[in-house]
């Protein structure tokens, strides 16, 4: 299986951005935390997306079981961490139970509205807000297999074109994960094109004049967040040796991005206690902090998992996983539809 040593380094650059954006840093560019969050969805779109497409039916089971393990098992220590604390800090505050229903059902984007009056409403003010994109993450790990291996032009990447562009037009939180699997099925088709020098060079080019019409506000962001994100997936797409350090800063990413919160309010104790040193000093301690935290995180659960999981896999485990997966989103959708209620109508309402 190819290894792309930069993806390492990438993914822990934006579990990064989103920690500094949240710090009250980085505000020149506004949507800096979220664009961090769209070239996540591309890079699993990428590397998910290759995955599928070499798949059959037979293989859904072995798929669901690894995506649950690694994807499932640290989310829901970071969940369980995040509750407990909003717990011991703030007691079962409204909307408590209601956000911990969507969180683990990973419907937290369908049901809860990205706005001041709701975020403020949820535990911790929103600390755990960040968990929409882990929910999207899954709702196209639940789909994506269902297109590409079970419908007759799932893939072709003419019919994926439309997909991504359908998903990009309607607005929707799915554009970026689309063009991630458009990009990984053009290199499929075409081979490594994107690692020729006319093609680095167009890239870049595409890239840097649709990130400047993007920061300077000239341009849709849910059009054009998507097609820079690609861009940077593609170019840095190269394959080579992953090295120690790299497969560190790459296994860490996924806690640290879950568990960044703990260096906020390390940071924020910091500032409490000695005033004198200033926010950027608070928030740096806080940053080495959300980066020890997310070193045991990876050493404890995630490099285990990914360690062991083969050791332990059946059949009939797959399947659970499989079905579990479904089931658990079907309960969030009639959580969310028919029990519960929009979490944003009710927090959002005089």
């Amino acid at each position: 299986m190819r290894e792309y040593p930069a993806f390492d380094w990438l993914r822990l650059v934006l579990a990064s951005v989103v920690f500094w954006v949240h710090a009250g840093f980085l505000q020149s560019y506004s949507a800096a935390g979220n664009f961090a969050v769209q070239v996540f969805f591309a890079l699993s779109g990428w590397l998910i997306g290759g995955i599928i497409m070499q798949m059959t039916a037979s293989d859904f089971p072995r798929f669901f079981y690894n995506r649950v393990t690694r994807i499932w098992l640290p989310y829901v220590a970071a969940v369980a961490l995040l509750y407990l604390t909003a717990v011991v800090k703030d007691g079962f505050a409204p909307y408590f139970w209601e956000n911990l229903a969507y969180d683990l059902t990973l419907t937290h984007n369908l049901f809860i509205q990205k706005v001041p009056a709701v975020v403020e409403a949820l535990p911790m003010g929103g600390t755990g807000a960040h968990l929409w994109s882990i929910a999207v993450e899954e709702q196209f790990y639940l789909m994506a297999p269902l297109l590409i291996v079970l419908t007759p032009l799932g893939k072709s990447w003419t019919a994926w074109a439309f997909v991504t562009a359908f998903a990009i037009l309607l607005g929707t939180w799915y554009g970026s994960v689309s063009a991630g699997v458009l990009a990984v099925m053009l290199q499929r088709r075409f081979g490594d094109w994107h690692l020729t020098n006319p093609a680095t060079a167009f890239l870049v080019c595409l890239g840097v004049l649709t990130g400047s019409l993007l920061m300077a506000g000239l341009a849709n962001y849910q059009y054009a967040a998507p097609i820079v994100a690609v861009v940077v997936v593609l170019l840095l797409a190269r394959p080579g040796e992953r090295r120690s350090i790299g497969i560190w800063a790459g296994g860490i990413s996924y806690p640290m991005y879950l568990n960044h919160w703990t260096g906020l309010f390390a940071a924020s104790a910091l500032v409490s206690l000695l005033p004198q040193l200033g926010r950027f000093t608070a928030a740096t301690g806080g940053f080495v902090f959300a980066l020890i935290v997310s070193t045991a995180a990876y050493s404890l659960i995630d490099r285990n998992v990914q360690r062991y999981r083969g050791q332990f896999y059946t059949a009939g485990l797959g399947r659970s996983a499989m079905i579990s997966a479904y089931v658990l989103m079907a309960v969030g959708l009639i959580l969310g539809n028919l029990v519960i209620g929009p979490l944003s109508a009710s927090a959002s309402a005089p």
